[in-house]
């Protein structure tokens, strides 16, 4: 009885010492290089590119081809509110989708996706 009490109370002794150091232990999980996208609302300090009538054509043109194959035709224009009118057409003028993205290449309305 009396060798485990001893055990008891060096255990606790143990763990009572090892208490201030978990305790004073800095908790630096937020303040990693990892969490960086998530400070001013850019990721990883980019600088966002705004980008011309020219490129978002070939943008959009590459991924209607992705999309739904060759025939599909592509226009891009320029709203008077700065954002581009992206309309895919098929090989028989038919309207597949109409969209329109913002200068940085995002949906600026009806973001839904199909």
């Amino acid at each position: 009885m009396k060798k485990t009490t001893t055990i008891a109370a060096l255990s606790v002794a143990a763990l009572l010492s090892a208490t201030p150091l978990l305790v004073s232990a800095d908790d630096d999980y937020w303040d990693d290089d990892r969490y960086e996208h998530r400070r001013d609302g850019k990721p990883m300090n980019a600088d966002l590119k705004q980008y011309s009538t020219e490129e978002m054509r070939i943008m959009a043109y590459g991924q209607a081809l992705r999309r739904f194959g060759p025939g599909v035709d592509v226009s891009v224009e320029e709203t008077k509110d700065g954002t581009y009118l992206v309309q895919l057409r098929d090989a028989e003028q038919n309207l597949i989708r109409e969209q329109e993205f913002n200068r940085y290449g995002a949906p600026a309305r009806d973001s839904r996706r199909d």
